[in-house]
């Protein structure tokens, strides 16, 4: 039989076993082989989209359409990384995304926060990224056709003129830019943030976009690779409103800056005061054998009332 005949079967099989038959083995394995088996599938899910994010990169270009690259590409992701890895999405503020364009901060816990930019990168929006991630086979040819604004570190004057240059663009496409102002992935067990870098407040004050704050919740319950931990679950993701910059000079760089961290860090310690699952503690052997102790003596007791 010919690839045609066996192609539409290919397409109704496919899904229905990766995106239903897939979770529910996955759901039932031991924690640690369940660990790299979804660790295996976000893999696979990076390198399809790598694949297929560089072949959507070009056919917008074409289409004039880069500005939607990013929003396209992190959907198809995040569809592709969750839904097998059994992680659910509890999504507050959604409409603040329509409050746009502005410069869309959000925390940076570890790699898997590629399936947090999945639910909420907003459309016109392109990312700020080190300058070595554009020599990275297809991801740089990716980000580059993404219209990414690559910043040297190493070079306080190229990255000023980057900036300028972002701006620039910003105001010409009326697009944003994500940045995760804290510059590095955070790996913290606690609910707190690293410092931020001013980058995002300088390019929103120059451009007098607000600050579209995003805070992810803190997400060891549903993958913790410490513990070599994946079993999924719900996260929750809060989209706050935007803070205006109207008006603010380099002056306010540092009190914008403050604002959005400690409004941030704020939503960040309630989620995670009641996102968590509580542990009861086990009674150790000495409180039982303790309360058997006292048992038997009451028991006693009411013997000797009784005689």
């Amino acid at each position: 039989m010919s690839i045609a005949f066996y192609a539409p079967v290919l397409v109704a099989v496919v899904p229905l076993v990766y995106f239903i038959l897939l979770p529910r083995i996955l759901a039932v394995l031991p924690q640690k082989i369940q660990f790299i088996a979804k660790c295996v599938v976000v893999l696979i899910a990076t390198l399809i989209m790598s694949v297929a994010g560089s072949l959507i990169s070009i056919v917008c270009a074409i289409l004039n359409k880069r500005y939607l690259i990013n929003y396209i590409v992190s959907r198809l992701f995040g569809i592709l990384a969750s839904k097998p890895c059994g992680v659910t999405y509890k999504i507050v503020g959604e409409e603040n995304l329509e409050k746009y364009p502005a410069i869309v901060v959000c925390n940076h816990q570890s790699s898997m926060d590629m399936m947090i930019l999945g639910q909420v990168f907003p459309k016109y929006c392109v990312v700020m990224a080190k300058k070595e991630l554009l020599y990275f086979p297809l991801l740089g040819l990716f980000m580059k056709l993404s219209n990414a604004i690559f910043i040297d570190r190493k070079n306080h004057k190229k990255a000023i003129e980057s900036t300028t240059q972002a701006v620039a663009d910003m105001k010409k496409h009326n697009s944003g830019i994500w940045i995760f102002p804290e510059g590095t992935r955070s790996r913290l067990d606690t609910a707190d943030l690293l410092p931020f870098k001013k980058g995002a407040f300088h390019l929103a004050i120059q451009s007098q976009y607000p600050i579209l704050p995003i805070i992810s919740q803190g997400y060891t319950h549903i993958y913790d690779s410490s513990k070599r931990s994946f079993p999924g679950g719900e996260l929750e993701i809060r989209v706050l409103e935007p803070i205006p910059t109207t008006g603010m000079t380099a002056d306010d760089v540092n009190d914008l800056m403050e604002k959005t961290r400690n409004l941030m860090l704020k939503h960040l310690k309630e989620m995670d005061s009641y996102g968590k699952p509580e542990v009861s503690e086990k009674p150790s052997a000495k409180t039982t054998a303790t309360s058997m102790d006292q048992d038997e003596g009451s028991v006693k007791k009411r013997k000797t009332l009784k005689e």
